[in-house]
């Protein structure tokens, strides 16, 4: 996968709320839970 494709599916994951935006570090935190991630 090139950058301009990887950059164009975090720019949509962040648009829908499963990413958030890029931190100083170019990091991101994950905004929604996988399935299954919740069943302590």
């Amino acid at each position: 996968m090139g950058y301009n494709r990887a950059a164009s599916l975090m720019e949509r994951m962040e648009n829908e709320g499963i990413v958030g935006p890029a931190n100083h570090a170019g990091k991101r935190e994950i905004l929604l839970e996988s399935p299954g991630m919740a069943d302590d």
